[in-house]
């Protein structure tokens, strides 16, 4: 095993202790903060991440050593595929990708990915890698569509040993990102099919074409044509 792993009991955020922690010293790639308790989880856009504590893997990887040929956007993809794959091989686990950062299983809400890059000039110095995976939680009061693991297999998982066996496969990806990330379509929800989306305040129905080098997803609808939209421009009603 060549990565490190910080374990917390609580932290308000994974990804913003480990960035503090990467600007006051030097830290090998793939360190990794973890905790029982994420008091204050974020996600895309400000959104928040909800995690009842002990049940779930929330932590934070640092990516330092890939090519700065690399966009934020395919880092997205690399994290993404890997996340899904290992699902799907080790664990027998159906999950797809729903753009942006969203991993499903049965149509729920499994996992969700956030991407911070921290830059130095005009230079990527490192990007934090923060994910939640629901895996022994039995109960979401409060997401209709969320679902873990154990809710899936009926297995209760021990997550240090769950972490460890998805840091081996990103490690693994690492050798060669170019591969995994080529196979990002592959694994995107709706791909080439049609799906309900609310876009100005107006549910359609629109063709998933892929999503473009900058991360924007690709629609085709009676209505707008093939449009391209980012973040909070566009909200799934599947």
């Amino acid at each position: 095993m060549s990565f490190q792993l910080v374990k917390l009991h609580a932290t308000a955020s994974t990804n913003e202790e480990l960035k503090v922690r990467f600007r006051e010293s030097e830290l090998p790639n793939l360190t990794t903060i973890y905790t029982d308790h994420q008091t204050a989880g974020k996600g895309q856009m400000g959104s928040s991440w909800v995690s009842e504590p002990f049940k779930n893997l929330t932590f934070s990887v640092l990516l330092s050593n890939l090519n700065a040929e690399f966009t934020d956007f395919e880092i997205n993809k690399l994290v993404t595929v890997v996340l899904v794959e290992w699902l799907r091989e080790k664990l027998q686990i159906q999950a797809v990708i729903k753009w942006p950062n969203d991993i499903l299983s049965v149509r729920h809400k499994l996992a969700g990915v956030l991407i911070e890059n921290i830059y130095k000039g005009n230079s990527r110095a490192c990007s934090i890698i923060g994910i939640g995976l629901n895996v022994n939680q039995m109960d979401f009061p409060d997401l209709e569509k969320a679902i873990s693991l154990n809710q899936i297999t009926n297995k209760t998982y021990d997550l240090e040993l769950l972490l460890i066996d998805f840091l081996q496969a990103l490690q693994k990806a690492l050798a060669n990102p170019g591969e995994a990330i080529s196979r990002y379509e592959q694994h995107l929800f709706k791909y080439h099919q049609e799906a309900r989306f609310q876009i100005d305040g107006k549910e359609l129905t629109a063709r998933v074409e892929g999503v473009d080098d900058t991360g924007r997803l690709i629609l085709i609808s009676n209505t707008y044509g093939r449009s391209t939209y980012g973040l909070k421009q566009v909200k799934w009603v599947y």
